[in-house]
């Protein structure tokens, strides 16, 4: 199933984009203080929404070095605190495939998530849900 959704480590270019953030668009120079101002309570809005989305479907976390598919038993034992979160490589960044709505949700930069989506499917269900974390999503 790893090759379903990667190729040399990427994911697919099939895949569209969608941005999750804390701000319903980009930044740009003149407000990139805000990303200095973020507080442990904005950043858990990621959390919420992994939470909430792990309450409704089935998901699935990347390992890269044995290029397989896990089933997320324990959403817990994968969500990392605001500290940690600050102090992560681009390598450790969290990775989620969603087989439902086959799509992936990977961690990115900036307080930034990336939904990869091919139909709209995806993005209709998952919506509410980051709605209802409080973050917002756009292209």
């Amino acid at each position: 199933m790893f090759e379903k959704y990667f190729k040399d480590d990427e994911i697919k270019n099939e895949y569209k984009k969608k941005f999750i953030s804390l701000w319903p668009g980009w930044l740009g120079k003149e407000n990139d203080h805000l990303l200095d101002e973020v507080t442990e309570a904005d950043w858990s809005k990621f959390n919420s929404l992994i939470k909430i989305i792990f309450k409704h479907y089935r998901l699935q976390v990347v390992d890269f070095k044995k290029r397989r598919l896990i089933n997320v038993k324990n959403i817990e034992d994968l969500l990392c605190d605001y500290e940690d979160s600050g102090n992560k490589n681009s390598n450790e960044f969290s990775i989620y495939i969603i087989p439902e709505l086959d799509c992936v949700l990977s961690e990115d930069w900036d307080y930034t998530f990336i939904l990869w989506y091919k139909g709209e499917n995806a993005i209709k269900s998952l919506r509410p849900f980051i709605e209802k974390s409080g973050l917002f999503d756009f292209n």
